[in-house]
């Protein structure tokens, strides 16, 4: 019971904060009644902006759970924005926030958004808004946490974007070329890693100035990553807290290894964690159900081929989010005509899986990945 108070104390204050943040600045602001829209708004102002808003609320920041249900608030607010002819939002309310959340939500939004207004409130008030009409006392700048000034051009971030970045800086290293899907060459400049990944020279240049500032970068014709074994280490702790899953089953009585392939060409997932390292030729780890990486859980587990697994019931594979989703899809290779996790990808997952995953690491470190996450190389 005193669970569902605090849960229900959270709403109410999350519902409150966006109505008077719209309200005051002369918004209408309306809930959505449909019982499947319990935390959806419709806003419209005098000057004809209309955003059919989605709002997630959470206890606590936690980086991976809060940055995975933004990317499921995206995919909802399109979907529901277009039904209704209007603009979508993304409304996110934390009891309790820490900096580096809102850089990562900014970041994640400027490289898997399409301009969609968003605003992250907490308890303290609002911590970031770019919504145009949204008149603030910055005058419509979007808002961000002031960072100490010793940590806003030297901190390293690992950013899903920053991680592929990183896996572009190693790829060379790597013992056998087909276990990345990316290019595997060395890189001059910042200019150089970011046509290769994608992103601005600006973002690039942030990445390299952050990793020579903190000694992981080595002066030399080619940006070479040094201080590895601690730089990985950091890298690693990003993947402690466990993603979002569902255990599925297979609703058609054929045997789960043959309808995997056929699964995942049709749906989009990647397959990861120890059957990954399997399809790789590199598994050590055998008997646990093969893990699909899906972009929203929430759409896969409407999958027409699949049903969720009862308790007690073993699954077929286990479905999960990735709070990583860019890095993942971009470093993706194909084997046997299945999307798989990149050598990687695949080790920083199993590093942090509580069955065996340190042993499956561990494999890893010593053997194909031996020169990329050492101190030579």
């Amino acid at each position: 019971m005193e669970t569902t108070n605090i849960h229900t104390s959270i709403a109410r204050q999350a519902h409150n904060a966006v109505r008077s943040l719209f309200q005051d600045t002369g918004w209408d602001v309306v809930e959505a009644k449909q019982p499947d829209h319990g935390e959806d708004f419709v806003l419209t102002n005098t000057h004809g902006q209309a955003y059919h808003a989605v709002l997630k609320t959470f206890t606590e920041g936690r980086s991976d759970r809060v940055t995975a249900f933004f990317a499921q608030a995206l995919l909802e607010a399109r979907s529901r924005a277009k039904k209704e002819q209007v603009r979508p939002a993304v409304l996110i309310w934390v009891n309790t926030l820490v900096p580096s959340l809102v850089n990562r939500l900014v970041d994640f939004h400027r490289e898997n958004g399409d301009g969609e207004p968003f605003v992250l409130l907490s308890a303290a008030g609002v911590q970031y808004a770019e919504f145009p009409g949204l008149n603030l006392d910055l005058a419509e700048r979007p808002t961000r946490v002031r960072l100490p000034a010793r940590m806003t051009t030297q901190r390293l971030v690992f950013s899903d974007l920053t991680q592929w970045m990183l896996k572009l800086l190693l790829a060379v290293d790597i013992k056998r070329g087909d276990m990345f899907g990316g290019p595997a060459v060395r890189y001059s400049t910042a200019t150089d890693l970011a046509r290769a990944a994608g992103c601005s020279v600006n973002t690039a240049t942030r990445l390299v100035n952050a990793l020579r500032a903190e000694g992981f970068i080595e002066s030399g014709p080619f940006l070479n990553l040094v201080q590895r074994r601690k730089l990985v280490e950091r890298w690693k702790a990003q993947y402690q807290e466990p993603a979002l899953s569902l255990p599925m089953k297979f609703l058609a009585p054929m045997p789960a290894d043959a309808q995997l392939p056929k699964l995942l060409q049709k749906e989009g997932g990647v397959l990861g964690l120890f059957a990954a390292a399997k399809a790789l030729g590199v598994g050590h780890v055998h008997g646990v159900p093969p893990t699909v990486w899906v972009p929203n859980l929430m759409a896969a587990d409407d999958w027409r081929a699949l049903r969720r697994a009862r308790e007690g019931e073993r699954p077929d594979l286990i479905m999960q989010q990735h709070s990583f989703p860019l890095s993942l899809a971009r470093g993706a290779v194909v084997r046997d005509g299945m999307p798989v996790t990149d050598i990687i990808q695949t080790w920083l997952d199993v590093s942090a899986h509580p069955s065996r995953g340190a042993e499956q690491a561990a494999e890893l470190e010593h053997g194909i990945l031996a020169n990329v996450i050492g101190e030579g190389a």
